[in-house]
């Protein structure tokens, strides 16, 4: 007898750890399965991730695996929420694995290869996605209950310059006197000034509770993430610090929500947002609570304007032009490179890593900006020039985008099968309440169910087919596009600071800053681009003009 072989698939989300479902539990729940009906475990595959997406990193893997090993027959899935947390993904899954030649087994819940345990199947899936909604909108409703009763949500992370006290199911702030005191500084430095009565930057006021070594919130918490040594603050702190309105009394539940945007397939989960996109909400929706004020209202609306005019100044103060600006990034920090003038003349872009205060992060070294910007565009007018490495180079991206897509489509695909399906159920059911063979009301409830499957398989199908890739070109747009080209190359010698910035930002052009062998290097990347070549930059030790290695990468 030919033993068959099987593989195992287990997921958990954050969530879910206490629930009895740790990924441990359910991999002895399915090899215990395994060892029951005599199955051979050819692979496991687990992950941490929401069941809300068809797209996951160790689905993914497994369907790559089962497309190579053909003679995997069977997949152990502990419950059926494990596999997909909505019953038409569910759905969707066990037929595109049913197309490899697999079938899906549950360690909790066996169910027949017949009608009835498809049923059974769906009602269960259809049961626990409804349970799932129902939890969460109980969880969301009880937490702006307790905002609107006067109580925070803020776990064990309350704003800088308080401490919460709680009890069970509710939870309040109190002032902590030593953060507080230090909240009540930067605001009196910052508008006021220190001592020396002259008012302080947001970077003058880091260096200057650096130097006095007050603790941050991360020295006093192991909780709390912190790279730098201990009694080292950052700007950002002091800006979060300054722009925080609870400190005049008020702190406010529900300032933003989760959407859908089109882009979940796209978009890697994060905890307690999922795949969703976080906006703002209107201020109306929020929901204010009353706690101790440490700052007055008025201090915090100076703050707020001085914050909006510092920001309008650096903006106008900024006189010079440069054709990369916010378009380049350092490769040892990720900071932006920036662009900067001295004596009228002498232009280049320099790492804002390197001047974080008090401490920098980054010993990347200035980058001539002339010599950056004519070897940029001097790459960027070649392949303008060369109609024909544009058209290679879209047509690149056509093949890319197709594959990506092909899941996709196979998804939809199954998908129409299904609604063909459920259509023929629907036909039988009619000619048998034509004939008389069952009673109307047996009818009529099936009817309601199919109904009810074939609306989420809709629903699924717009969802799916709205994260399909559409940027794909046929042969008369890319046409098109090297008439463009072709059009525009003889006012190439003589482009305007507009027109190159107009160009560079159409073919979205970006680059990456790096130090190699003692030498300058800018990767480059556009929509579309050549294979790495070479062409002249500054060597890092000297500024006379020795070549360097600059590579263009593809996308």
């Amino acid at each position: 007898m030919t033993v068959k072989r099987a593989i195992i698939y287990v997921r958990v989300s954050t969530d879910e750890q206490a629930k009895g479902y740790s990924l441990q539990t359910q991999i002895d729940g399915c090899r215990h399965y395994a060892e029951e009906m005599d199955y051979a475990i050819a692979a496991t595959f687990q992950e941490d991730y929401t069941g809300t997406s068809l797209d996951r990193p160790a689905l993914n893997e497994m369907r790559e695996y089962l497309g190579l090993d053909k003679t995997v027959t069977i997949l152990i899935v502990y419950d059926l929420d494990r596999i997909a947390r909505k019953s038409v993904h569910q759905m969707i899954l066990e037929e595109e694995l049913h197309s490899f030649g697999v079938t899906v087994e549950y360690v909790i819940g066996r169910y027949d290869d017949s009608d009835e345990g498809r049923l059974q199947k769906q009602i269960r899936a259809s049961i626990a996605e409804y349970e799932k909604a129902k939890i969460l909108e109980r969880s969301k409703r009880g937490k702006r209950g307790k905002a609107q009763s006067g109580f925070v949500l803020v776990g064990s992370r309350p704003p800088y310059g308080y401490k919460v006290n709680s009890e069970p199911h509710k939870a309040w702030l109190e002032i902590d006197d030593d953060e507080a005191k230090i909240v009540r500084l930067v605001f009196q430095w910052y508008l006021y000034g220190d001592e020396n009565e002259l008012p302080l930057s947001m970077n003058a006021i880091t260096v200057k509770l650096t130097e006095l070594r007050f603790p941050t919130r991360g020295d006093k918490f192991s909780y709390v993430a912190k790279k730098s040594d201990p009694g080292v603050w950052s700007s950002p702190m002091i800006r979060h610090i300054l722009r925080n309105e609870t400190y005049t009394g008020t702190w406010h539940y529900g300032k933003t929500k989760i959407i859908s945007d089109g882009k979940e397939h796209s978009r890697k989960a994060k905890s307690k947002r999922g795949l969703g996109k976080q906006v703002p909400r209107s201020r109306d929706e929020w929901v204010s609570v009353i706690v101790p004020t440490i700052i007055t209202q008025r201090d915090f609306e100076l703050a707020q304007k001085k914050i909006q005019k510092n920001s309008k100044d650096s903006i106008r103060s900024a006189k010079h032009e440069y054709l990369m600006g916010r378009r380049l990034k350092c490769s040892k920090c990720n900071y932006s490179y920036v662009g900067r003038t001295r004596r009228e003349h002498n232009t280049y872009y320099y790492c804002k890593g390197k001047e974080q205060k008090p401490i920098s992060l980054c010993s990347m070294p200035n980058f001539r900006a002339d010599m950056i910007e004519e070897t940029v565009w001097n790459w960027l007018r070649g392949l303008i020039e060369n109609p024909s490495i544009i058209s290679d180079g879209l047509r690149n991206m056509q093949l890319e985008t197709m594959t990506a897509n092909s899941r996709i489509v196979g998804q939809i695909e199954i998908i129409d099968q299904q609604l063909d399906d459920l259509k023929n159920q629907q036909n039988k059911l009619l000619d048998l309440f034509l004939n008389g063979d069952f009673p109307k009301s047996l009818i009529d409830e099936r009817k309601m169910k199919i109904d009810a499957t074939s609306k989420k398989l809709m629903e699924e199908r717009i969802d799916i087919s709205s994260h399909l890739n559409k940027a794909v070109l046929d042969d008369v747009q890319i046409g098109e596009i090297e008439e463009f080209c072709a059009s525009i190359q003889e006012k190439l010698e003589t482009a305007s600071f507009e027109s190159k910035r107009h160009l560079i930002e159409m073919f979205d052009v970006h680059g990456k800053l790096t130090i190699e062998n003692d030498q300058k290097i800018i990767e480059v990347t556009c929509l579309i681009s050549p294979q790495p070549r070479s062409l002249a930059l500054t060597s890092h030790s000297s500024s006379t003009g020795a070549t360097a290695t600059t590579r263009f990468a593809c996308r």
